[in-house]
């Protein structure tokens, strides 16, 4: 497995992680959407609607979320 193969898994496994701990708080349609797009690799898309939908409900950012954001280059 190469640096960047590695890199893409952990930035994965955190999107997943993150959805998981405010999968409960957010609509059918909003969970699905950034499931989706974690499971077609779009993580920057993933990030950005999860972002979204977690701020129009003020709904507090998971520390894994923002750590998978510094890992691609955005921020939360």
């Amino acid at each position: 497995m190469t640096m960047q193969q590695e890199r893409y898994d952990e930035v994965e496994r955190l999107m997943r992680e993150s959805l998981a701990q405010v999968e409960k708080d957010m609509s059918e349609q909003d969970r699905t959407g950034v499931a989706e797009y974690i499971d077609f690799g779009e993580y920057g898309v993933a990030y950005e609607l999860l972002i979204y939908v977690l701020d129009k409900q003020r709904i507090a950012h998971p520390a894994s979320l923002t750590v998978a954001g510094k890992m691609m280059g955005m921020s939360s």
